[in-house]
């Protein structure tokens, strides 16, 4: 039974940010089509976090394995809260790593996961998915997925070891606040296409387009791009 009620909770997330407006008018203050000012300290913040992973002492595994990555999604800010039914819900970014090492432009994505149980409170955290495999990576090019439903998530950074080849996914989280950890298990994973289309300047710009074909490119985002290379080698 609780796992129908986990279930539910997931859906429910996922159809409310789902059925969204992409286009929603913007206002002074709140608003669901950000600026490219806005879009632009999101890239800058992902590059924060990246570099806050890096200096982690827990997250060797992660630093050894950036290498073997296919891909990376950096999510600066994962916002948990909740009474009894509760969930997380985050927007980040999403790099592709080549055979040579390069690193794709940014393409932005949502990302949200539900829970149920007793819980009170409010968490902020940040959470990575590195992507290592090519179908765990083929699975960002759909408009939306489910994280273990459509792609095997494992948890890092302990206790991968031997299981490593088992996933596609492994979740890394650095949390603060009234609860212990972030699980996105069973999550979504849709792309922003509204971000895309703001951040690159052009519409119609598609998550390939981005992450394979080098078709669009926005030089705000050469600094985190620079960063993963050198980590990577």
């Amino acid at each position: 039974m609780r796992n129908r009620w986990v279930s539910l909770a997931v859906v429910l997330l996922f159809v409310t940010l789902s059925a969204a407006p992409s286009r929603a008018q913007p206002t002074d203050q709140d608003t669901d089509e950000p600026t490219t000012q806005e879009l632009d300290r999101t890239v800058t913040r992902a590059l924060w976090t990246f570099r806050d992973f890096q200096k982690d002492d827990r997250m060797t595994w992660f630093r050894n394995n950036l290498r073997y990555a296919k891909g990376l999604l950096i999510v600066p800010s994962m916002y948990k809260g909740g009474f009894f039914l509760g969930g997380y819900t985050g927007n980040g970014v999403l790099l592709a790593q080549d055979r040579d090492g390069n690193w794709s432009q940014p393409a932005f994505y949502d990302l949200i996961a539900g829970s149920i149980g007793f819980q009170f409170g409010f968490a902020t955290g940040q959470v990575m998915l590195m992507i290592m495999t090519d179908a765990g990576l083929r699975r960002f090019l759909d408009d939306k997925f489910h994280l273990g439903a459509d792609a095997s998530i494992g948890v890092g950074p302990e206790g991968i070891g031997a299981k490593a080849e088992l996933f596609d996914i492994f979740s890394f989280a650095r949390v603060k606040g009234l609860f212990a950890g972030v699980s996105v298990e069973g999550g979504g994973v849709i792309v922003n296409g509204s971000r895309n289309e703001t951040y690159y300047g052009k519409p119609g710009v598609l998550p390939a387009d981005i992450l394979f074909s080098g078709k669009f490119r926005n030089a705000q985002a050469d600094s985190l791009i620079q960063t993963l290379a050198e980590a990577s080698r």
